[in-house]
C-alpha cells in the first residue's frame, strides 16, 4: 500500500492508471461481442480464437496503451496545474503575509507618527510660549518689574505649580530669589531666601556647574522640598547664562512625581536664554539710564557753574526792543502780572540762563498757539546759540593761553642761565598779567615751608604776591 500510494502520488501517473484501465473495456467489451457473435461459449481458447479470427480486434486491443497515454498527459497537465495553483497559494499566503506585516508596520508607524506629531505639537506650543514670555519681557524696562512678570507669565504659559527665579551675587557666594509667582514663594521672598551657591541641592547645584537638572522626592539626593513649598514632587533647575557667565537660576516644581524629562530641559533651555538675555539687557538698560541721569545732572550743572561765571563777567545782561530799536537792558527781567505781559525762560540743560518778556500795547491781547509756539522755538535756538557763543568764547580763551605759555616754553627754553630765567619769568607774567606787580625768589627747600602760614593768612604761593 506504502508502494502504491508512493507510486500513485501524482496526477499523472493516476490519470494514466484510469486510463489504462478504462482503455481495457474496450477490447473486453469487443471481444465478449465477437463471442456472442460467434455463439461460442465464454472460455479461453474462444477469447483466443475471436482475436486471431478477426484483426480489427488486434486494434481495439491496442486501446489501453493509448488511453493511457493520452489519460498521462491530461494527468501532467493536470499536475502542472496543481503545481502552479499551490504555488499561487503559496504566493497568496506569502502576500497575506507580507500585507499582514505591512498593516502592523503602518498600524505601528502611524502610532509613532501620531506620538511625534503631538510631541511636534506641544513643542511648538511652547516654543510660541517662549516667543510670547520673550516678546512681553522685551517691553519691561525696569528689574522691580520684570522679574515677577516673568515668573507669573512662566507659570501662566506652561502651568506649573511654582517658578522662583534666583540671582547670583557679585561676589558669586549665594543665589538670592528675586521673584516667585506661588504663595509660599512670595513668602520666601519676603525672607530674602538665598541658598549657597554649591549646597547640596538642585539651585546650588546648577549655579555652581550651569548645567540643567531634574530632581524628585522618589530618592534623589538633591531634592529639596522647602516648609513653604510641601507640595512639591518634581522639580527642575536651569542655568541663566549672560555669554558664558552664570547669571541666576531658573528653579521649577510640580505637584507630579517625575513631570519632567529631558525634552523639558532641551526646550526650556531655550526660555531660560532669553530670560538671562533680558535680565541682562535690563540691567545695562537701568544702568545707562542711571549713568545719562547723573551724566545729565552733572552736566547741567557744570553748565550752570559756567553760565554764573560768564553772566557775572559781562557787562550787559540783555536788550530790550521798544519798536524803534534795540537798547541794552538797565535792570534785570522780573516776573508781571499786568495783563497782555507774557515771561518766557530760556533754559539751557535745566537750567534757566535767561528770560523773553513780551509785552502787548493792549492789555486785553490774548496770546495765541502759533505765537506761544514760536516763542518756545525761538526760546530754544537762542538757548543753543548762547551756549555755542560761550564755548567759543571759552575756545579762544584757552587758545590764547596755550599760546601763551607756549610762546613762554620756547622763551625760556632758549635760556640757559639762571638769573635770564627768573627775569623772562616775571616780565612775561607781568605783561600778560595786567595791573598787577609780580615777583620770584628761591627758597631753601630745606627750611620749614611757610606755605600753610600762609594759606592760613590768606596769602599767595611763597614768594609771589599780587597788588
Amino acid at each position: 500500500m506504502k508502494q502504491q500510494s508512493q507510486f500513485l502520488q501524482n496526477e499523472t501517473q493516476r490519470y494514466a492508471l484510469i486510463g489504462i484501465l478504462f482503455g481495457f473495456l474496450f477490447p473486453i467489451l469487443a471481444t465478449t461481442i465477437r463471442i456472442i457473435e460467434a455463439k461460442l461459449p465464454f472460455s479461453l481458447s474462444s477469447i483466443i480464437a475471436v482475436q486471431a479470427a478477426d484483426s480489427l480486434l488486434w486494434i481495439i486491443d491496442t486501446a489501453p496503451f493509448f488511453l493511457g497515454l493520452f489519460a498521462a498527459f491530461a494527468g501532467r497537465r493536470q499536475d502542472g496545474l496543481q503545481k502552479l495553483n499551490s504555488e499561487l497559494s503559496s504566493r497568496e499566503n506569502e502576500l497575506r503575509i507580507v500585507q499582514s506585516t505591512l498593516e502592523k508596520r503602518v498600524e505601528q508607524r502611524t502610532q509613532e507618527l501620531s506620538v511625534a506629531n503631538q510631541k511636534a505639537e506641544k513643542r511648538v506650543q511652547k516654543l510660541q510660549a517662549i516667543a510670547e514670555i520673550a516678546r512681553k519681557a522685551i517691553s519691561i524696562r525696569t528689574m522691580s518689574q520684570l522679574m515677577p512678570s516673568l515668573a507669573q507669565l512662566i507659570s501662566e504659559q506652561f502651568g506649573f505649580y511654582h517658578v522662583g527665579i534666583y540671582l547670583i551675587d557679585e561676589l558669586n557666594q549665594y543665589a538670592i530669589l528675586r521673584a516667585s509667582n506661588s504663595g509660599g514663594g512670595i513668602r520666601m521672598l519676603h525672607r530674602g531666601y538665598r541658598l549657597k551657591v554649591g549646597e547640596k541641592n538642585i539651585v546650588g547645584f546648577v549655579a555652581q556647574r550651569g548645567q540643567a537638572r531634574i530632581a524628585s522626592d522618589s530618592g534623589d539626593d538633591v531634592f529639596l522640598a522647602e516648609a513653604d513649598l510641601l507640595e512639591t514632587r518634581s522639580e527642575m533647575a536651569l542655568p541663566l547664562k549672560s555669554v558664558d557667565q552664570i547669571i541666576g537660576v531658573m528653579d521649577i516644581r510640580s505637584i507630579e512625581v517625575n513631570a519632567f524629562s529631558q525634552e523639558d530641559i532641551n526646550t526650556l533651555s531655550i526660555l531660560a536664554d532669553q530670560i538671562a538675555i533680558a535680565i541682562q539687557n535690563t540691567i545695562l538698560y537701568e544702568k545707562s539710564e542711571r549713568a545719562l541721569r547723573e551724566a545729565e545732572i552733572a552736566s547741567s550743572q557744570a553748565s550752570g557753574q559756567a553760565w554764573k561765571g560768564y553772566a557775572e563777567s559781562i557787562q550787559t545782561k540783555g536788550y530790550r526792543y521798544n519798536g524803534i530799536r534795540p537798547e541794552p537792558l538797565r535792570e534785570s527781567l522780573r516776573s508781571s502780572t499786568e495783563n497782555g505781559t507774557l515771561l518766557h525762560p530760556v533754559r539751557l540743560r535745566g537750567q534757566t540762563i535767561g528770560r523773553l518778556e513780551l509785552k502787548a500795547s493792549n492789555p486785553s491781547r490774548r496770546w495765541t498757539e502759533d505765537e506761544l509756539a514760536i516763542l518756545e522755538a525761538i526760546a530754544e535756538r537762542v538757548a543753543i546759540a548762547l551756549e555755542g557763543a560761550r564755548l567759543l568764547e571759552d575756545a579762544q580763551k584757552r587758545a590764547t593761553q596755550e599760546s601763551f605759555l607756549s610762546d613762554i616754553a620756547a622763551k625760556l627754553g632758549t635760556s640757559f642761565k639762571l638769573d635770564s630765567i627768573l627775569r623772562d619769568t616775571v616780565e612775561e607774567l607781568g605783561q600778560t598779567l595786567k595791573g598787577s606787580t609780580v615777583s620770584f625768589q628761591l627758597v631753601d627747600p630745606l627750611a620749614r615751608p611757610a606755605t600753610e602760614v600762609q594759606k592760613a593768612n590768606g596769602n599767595s604761593e611763597p614768594g609771589m604776591k599780587s597788588e
